[in-house]
C-alpha cells in the first residue's frame, strides 16, 4: 500500500435498531430531533408485532387475512382453512406494525362474524403494549413503583417441610428475624406463608396455618407491605385484620369461591397465580398444548372472574407459577418468552428462587442454586419482570438492581462521571 492511502471503512455505520416498544421508538426518534407530530405517526411504524389469535370462524378469518394483507401486513392462517365450512373454530398469527393493526382494529370493528368483539380485545392488546399497564401498586396508602423499577418480594416460610428453608424458619423468633435481615437488605415486599406448597407436600389445617402466620404478620405489619401467602379466604381475612395489605393465592382464586370477593370488600391487591393441579399432584405427568398460550388463557379468566367480583383492574398480579405443575421443558418455556405474558394488563410476578428447574439444568442441590436464581431474575427484569419473589433477598436485590439500570439503560448517579 502506498504511502497516503487508506483503505475505506464502512461510511453509514448501518446496524439494526431495537424498538421493542412504541414507548422507545418514540425515544428514538425524539432523540434524532424529528418533529413530535411526525414522532407521533412514525413511533408504531417502528414497532412490529405478531399476535395470536385463537376461536375465529373460518370466514372469520379470511377476512382478517385480507384486512391485514390490504395495510401492508400479512396473516398467517391454517391450510385447512381453504376447504373449511361453518363456524370450525381456527387460530391465525396477525403480522405488521402497531400502525397497520391499529388500521385494521377500525376495519374489523365493521364487520361481522364476531370480529367487532375481536377488534376490542386488539385494541386493548394495543393500550397495552403502548404503555397503557400501571405504573404503581397501591398498598395500604402507600404506592409502589412498577415499571420504573423491579420490585423484590422476600418469600418467608414458615412451614417445617418448606422445600428451601427445610423449616429454618419454622421458629417464631427465626422467623422475624430473617424478615428483619430481607428488610434490611432492600425486600420492597414480604411473602408469609404457613403451608407448604413443594410438589407432594399435603394441606395443613386452618388453625395450623393461623398459628404459624397470624403472630408474625402481626409483628412485622408496621415494617414492610405484607403479602399472605394462602388460598385459604379465612387465613386471608385474619391475616389482613392483622395488617397484611396483599393477598397471593396460588390456586388462582379457584380453591375457595370467597377469596376475590374478599380481596374486593378489603380493597387489596391480589396476585394470582398458575398452577396445573394441587401441590400434592401437580407434579404428576403435566402436560399442556402450548404452555405459554395455555396459561395466558388461565391467568386471563382468572383475573376477568376477579375482576366481576370487584377487584379494579389495578390491584391485580399475575403469576405463570414457575415449578407448580410444570417439567423442566415447560419452565424453561415460559423463562424463554416471558415477555409474552406483557400482552396481559396486569403487572407480572415470578418466582424462580431456588426452583427445581434451576438443579436440573445446573445439577445443583436446592442450597447450592444462589447462582442460578440470579441468572433466571436477571433475564426475567431484561423480559419485563415487575416483581420477582426470592429467599436470598440481599444477593438478589443486588442482581434486580443491576439488570434494572441495564434494562433502562441509564442510572441517575452523580458520581456517574468516574470509570
Amino acid at each position: 500500500m502506498s504511502a497516503g492511502t487508506s483503505t475505506p471503512g464502512p461510511r453509514h455505520n448501518l446496524r439494526i435498531v431495537s424498538t421493542p416498544t412504541v414507548e422507545e421508538g418514540r425515544r428514538l426518534l425524539t432523540e434524532l430531533g424529528c418533529d413530535q407530530a411526525g414522532v407521533t405517526i412514525m413511533a408504531p411504524k417502528m414497532v412490529h408485532l405478531a399476535v395470536s389469535v385463537e376461536n375465529v370462524q373460518a370466514r372469520a378469518a379470511t377476512i382478517i387475512k385480507q384486512v391485514m394483507l390490504s395495510r401492508g401486513g400479512e396473516c398467517a392462517t391454517p391450510r385447512r382453512l381453504l376447504t373449511a365450512e361453518g363456524t370450525d373454530p381456527f387460530s391465525v398469527v396477525m403480522m405488521g406494525t402497531a400502525s397497520q393493526l391499529r388500521s385494521a382494529v377500525r376495519n374489523l370493528a365493521m364487520q361481522p362474524f364476531g370480529l367487532k368483539s375481536l377488534s376490542l380485545e386488539i385494541a386493548a392488546l394495543l393500550e397495552t403494549v403502548d404503555g397503557g399497564r400501571a405504573t404503581g401498586l397501591e398498598v395500604g396508602g402507600l404506592v409502589l413503583p412498577l415499571g420504573e423499577r423491579t420490585l423484590v418480594m422476600g418469600v418467608l416460610n414458615v412451614t417445617p417441610d418448606s422445600f428451601s428453608e427445610s423449616g429454618t424458619n419454622y421458629d417464631p423468633g427465626d422467623a422475624r428475624e430473617a424478615a428483619l435481615r430481607m428488610i434490611e437488605a432492600g425486600a420492597d415486599i414480604l411473602d408469609i406463608g404457613g403451608e407448604s406448597t413443594r410438589p407432594g407436600a399435603d394441606p395443613v389445617s386452618l388453625a395450623e396455618e393461623l398459628r404459624r402466620t397470624i403472630p408474625l404478620v402481626e409483628a412485622l405489619a408496621g415494617e414492610v407491605p405484607v403479602s399472605i401467602d394462602t388460598y385459604k379466604s379465612e387465613v386471608a381475612s385474619v391475616a389482613l385484620d392483622a395488617g397484611a395489605r396483599i393477598i397471593n393465592d396460588i390456586s388462582g382464586l379457584r380453591a375457595d369461591p370467597g377469596m376475590a370477593g374478599l380481596a374486593a370488600r378489603r380493597e387489596v391487591p391480589v396476585i394470582i397465580m398458575h398452577m396445573q393441579g394441587e401441590p400434592r399432584n401437580m407434579q404428576e405427568n403435566p402436560v399442556y398444548d402450548d404452555v405459554v398460550a395455555d396459561i395466558c388463557r388461565f391467568l386471563r379468566e382468572r383475573a376477568a372472574c376477579a375482576e366481576e367480583s370487584g377487584v379494579p383492574r389495578d390491584r391485580i398480579l399475575v403469576d405463570p407459577g414457575i415449578g407448580f405443575g410444570k417439567t423442566v421443558g415447560d419452565n424453561l418455556q415460559i423463562m424463554n418468552r416471558l415477555d409474552e405474558f406483557a400482552s396481559l394488563p396486569y403487572p407480572l410476578v415470578l418466582g424462580t428462587s431456588r426452583k427445581r428447574f434451576i438443579g436440573a439444568v445446573l445439577d445443583r442441590p436446592v442450597d447450592r442454586r444462589l447462582m442460578g436464581t440470579a441468572a433466571t431474575l436477571a433475564f426475567a427484569v431484561a423480559k419485563g419482570a415487575d416483581v420477582v419473589r426470592v429467599h436470598d433477598v440481599e444477593q438478589m436485590v443486588e442482581v434486580v438492581r443491576m439488570a434494572d439500570a441495564m434494562a433502562a439503560g441509564e442510572f441517575a448517579d452523580p458520581a456517574d462521571r468516574r470509570p
